[in-house]
């Protein structure tokens, strides 16, 4: 299938155009039913990827500053100190999942 690609506001003008023409709409109708059309083509595009937030995590790869986390595992184990904390860290960042290609797209706190 081909693709179309076009300004969305080209397109808004166009779809306004031709529902005046073709479906005798007045001006403002046209031009608000060519805006619900384009916003309902955009939600349906597809999310681009962003190839520099590809293999980003959702946590650090070194556990929370201060002694939070050590407490947190110290009340569910005995005897943890900082090195076992940051080991037990290290377990969770190494076997946490990339993001996937796209998702951080919408989040823009970098």
């Amino acid at each position: 299938m081909m693709e179309i690609r076009i300004d969305e506001s080209k397109a808004g003008r166009m779809i306004a155009q031709i529902l005046r023409d073709d479906f005798k709409l007045m001006p403002d109708e046209a031009n608000k039913a060519a805006q619900a059309i384009c916003t309902r083509l955009i939600a349906a595009m597809g999310t681009p990827t962003h190839q520099p937030f590809q293999g980003m995590r959702l946590i650090r790869s070194i556990p929370p500053h201060g002694s939070g986390f050590t407490e947190a595992v110290g009340l569910k184990l005995a005897d943890v100190d900082d090195r076992v904390a940051r080991e037990l860290w290290r377990l969770v960042y190494d076997r946490a999942t990339d993001l996937p290609p796209g998702v951080a797209d919408a989040v823009r706190w970098l």
